[in-house]
């Protein structure tokens, strides 16, 4: 995690014509003997109109928050940094330009390196919905952000149906469908039945790739991954159509099989034979994974490779005959990773000197977090999962909405606000 968000290049470009230009303006230090050589006697004159062609640098600002906003009744903080930082803050109605709440900044800390003092603006306290913006003495204001209270729904709703619409297109990924059905597993009543035939829309539409799919072969390399898939959605598909579930595991099945002659023991595989092992119960898939003992024993946590956890939180959760020893060794290391994340997510998502990987990296244990989370409920767990949104959706130092620069990564989002969904939903109840 000693990786750091690039610098932003910023190109200017020369402009000669317009530094002559003042110079000629100034008058005082200048005579005839500064001037450019003439042609003929006569001086060579400039044009009328100077061509100006440069970049403009963005402007950053030095309030951080999250663009998309926070929810109304929740937890809401913006970052402030600069070489001075005032006392107090302001929070400023966005429509009507009033100061509705003023608070004292906190947390405040100096950065010898970058000679920066950086503070966090806490306006919890205000739960009107509306738009507004923090403003700070000396260090300007921050972007134009919402307080709404139902924030998550809406936010899990564009996700979810942007996944939707790459099912149907085609443009998913093993990886997507995977995290959309591990969310859906965990929080089920989150989903939406929007058709109300009582199957959650997403899980619909996972089976119409499937049945898009079913005759393409499949690409060399992602058999395993593609077959954990079809075994998890056979599994949560069964209580509403049996038949295709059914017909969706024997396929698992023969493409799980079909490259493994050589008994490969890498994370994909172990993913799927717990996925395998879950729906079926064939002791063939439980001896394989019992296998994978002495690697786990020899290796602490899931660092390597997310097919280790996604199998270990199948196998956790499975009601099948289990080996209790390795179930101890997948518990100790959720827990483990789920209290260092928690221990450390101030230095990873610091609004000046965080230490993280880049938006990926934070996604990857921002889930990680979520499975500790669901194996063990905590409040600090969730706090630490909506700091890493703020932080993703702007509140770092460069102001950068990673969401809406990596479609890559919808999944990744849609797995936190799922598990934070639920969790103001229980809250609520």
């Amino acid at each position: 995690m000693n990786g750091k968000l690039h610098n932003m290049i910023i190109r200017r470009a020369v402009l000669p014509g317009l530094c002559l230009a003042a110079f000629l303006c100034a008058g005082c230090s200048f005579s005839s003997a500064d001037l450019p050589e003439t042609e003929g006697g006569k001086a060579v004159s400039m044009e009328s109109t100077p061509v100006v062609d440069y970049t403009v640098p963005k402007l950053v600002p030095n309030v951080l928050v999250d663009v998309a906003g926070y929810r109304a009744e929740g937890y809401k903080r913006a970052a402030v940094k600069g070489r001075r930082l005032p006392v107090t803050f302001d929070l400023v109605d966005a429509r009507t330009g009033e100061v509705v709440f003023t608070g004292v900044l906190e947390r405040g800390e100096y950065n010898a390196e970058q000679g920066l003092y950086s503070a966090y603006a806490d306006f919890h306290e205000w739960k009107q919905e509306g738009s507004y913006y923090v403003e700070c003495e000396y260090v300007g204001r921050s972007y134009t952000f919402v307080l709404e209270q139902g924030l998550y729904d809406r936010l899990f709703t564009e996700i979810c149906q942007e996944l939707i619409s790459a099912c149907g297109e085609q443009t998913v990924t093993l990886e997507d469908i995977n995290r959309m059905l591990l969310a859906y597993e965990w929080y089920g009543d989150v989903f939406p039945d929007g058709n109300g035939d009582t199957i959650p829309d997403a899980l619909e539409a996972v089976a119409d790739w499937i049945e898009a799919t079913g005759e393409q072969p499949v690409a060399e390399g992602q058999e395993a991954s593609y077959a954990a898939v079809l075994a998890k959605f056979s599994y949560l598909y069964q209580k509403y159509d049996r038949q295709f579930a059914t017909e969706c595991l024997k396929r698992a099945s023969v493409v799980f099989d079909q490259p493994q002659n050589t008994m490969q023991e890498d994370a994909e595989s172990f993913h799927a034979l717990t996925e395998l092992y879950r729906a079926t119960g064939l002791y063939t898939y439980r001896s394989r994974i019992e296998a994978y003992r002495t690697y786990f024993e020899n290796h602490t946590g899931f660092a390597e490779a997310d097919g280790y956890l996604y199998g270990a939180m199948t196998y956790l959760n499975t009601r099948q005959p289990v080996d209790r020893e390795i179930c101890k060794i997948f518990m100790d290391s959720v827990m483990e990773q789920g209290e260092t994340i928690s221990e450390l997510y101030g230095e990873m998502i610091h609004p000046v000197t965080a230490h993280n990987n880049g938006a990926s990296d934070l996604l990857r244990h921002a889930w990680e977090l979520a499975c500790a989370n669901y194996v063990m409920n905590n409040y600090q767990y969730n706090h630490v999962m909506e700091e890493f949104l703020h932080y993703l959706r702007g509140r770092n130092a460069l102001s950068v909405d990673f969401y809406a620069g990596e479609t890559k990564e919808r999944s990744g989002y849609l797995l936190i606000l799922t598990q934070l969904l639920a969790v103001q939903e229980n809250l609520n109840e």
